[in-house]
């Protein structure tokens, strides 16, 4: 199967709400309690927001809109072997320098838990910078604001 960025639907994000990695699952109930991926996931479909398909598969869903990015991994990215894995991170780093290039010349933020080590990991490997302390969420969880 081909690995493949496409413009996010409706259906992309709600497919990723109701499959949402262990990690981003946590972090989404970690930022806001009392919220359901699936009422929140779709409201955020804009201009911006593609999925990353694997046939027909989705494995991410994510946005840009300056300065802020976004991104969700679905269950799917733990079943990929070595070879889809490296391009899944191939066809995300090759997106960034996209939204980059399309974008001011500044850098994209945003927030991600201080446990989702998963995306910290993907975060770094992707060039990111993170703040020395940590903010509360409404929640009452630990998370580190994040530049790319």
């Amino acid at each position: 199967m081909t690995l493949r960025i496409v413009k996010a639907t409706c259906n992309h994000l709600v497919t990723a709400a109701l499959d949402l990695s262990k990690g981003d699952l946590e972090e989404f109930h970690c930022n806001k309690a009392g919220r359901n991926p699936v009422d929140v996931l779709p409201l955020h479909l804009d201009s911006t927001t593609h999925a990353i398909m694997l046939g027909s598969l989705v494995l991410a869903v994510g946005g840009s809109r300056h300065p802020d990015i976004w991104f969700v991994t679905t269950n799917v990215v733990e079943t990929l072997d070595k070879a889809e894995r490296i391009g899944f991170y191939r066809l995300l780093k090759e997106h960034l320098a996209d939204v980059r290039d399309r974008g001011p010349n500044q850098s994209f933020t945003n927030f991600v838990s201080k446990n989702n080590k998963g995306h910290i990991r993907l975060l770094e490997s992707l060039g990111a910078t993170f703040q020395s302390g940590y903010v509360m969420s409404e929640a009452g969880f630990q998370f580190k604001q994040f530049w790319l």
